[in-house]
């Protein structure tokens, strides 16, 4: 599940991670709205279109496509600040806001790695091709 390659030759294991992250802030949404105990909480077509950003970077992330792990970070952001103001608000349900702050911190965690990851090895594919070693720019970067 974890093992694999980007199109660009760097690990997939974070885009992977990425994508369980979010899964687990839809799982964590979905818990909220069926088992929650706050008298105020989001209602079903409120939780749909949140959730909505969430569902729609899944396909790309698995499939490891950087511009949707730069979006998908976006909404990990979103899903961390959404969930860090409930936490703050809603005591009730202060346990599953936690549990998606906490999954949504360790996706954008996941997707800065990759991009530093990325950032390096394409610094270094540029500097082999300048270099005159055309054969080692498109080299595997290692993990």
């Amino acid at each position: 599940m974890f093992a694999g390659r980007t199109s660009e030759g760097l690990p997939i294991w974070p885009l992977r991670l990425m994508a369980l992250g979010l899964l687990t802030v839809i799982a964590g949404y979905l818990g909220l709205l069926l088992a929650g105990r706050a008298e105020i909480r989001p209602g079903g077509l409120t939780t749909t279109f949140m959730l909505l950003a969430g569902i729609v970077v899944l396909p790309g992330l698995w499939l490891g496509h950087y511009k949707t792990m730069i979006w998908a970070a976006l909404v990990a952001l979103f899903y961390l600040l959404i969930s860090a103001t409930d936490a703050w608000a809603v005591a009730a349900d202060r346990g599953w806001h936690l549990l998606i702050a906490v999954a949504a911190t360790v996706a954008f965690l996941a997707a800065w790695w990759h991009s530093i990851k990325r950032r390096r090895y394409l610094k270094a594919r540029h500097a082999t091709a300048q270099n005159g070693h055309p054969e080692q720019a498109n080299s595997k970067p290692e993990d």
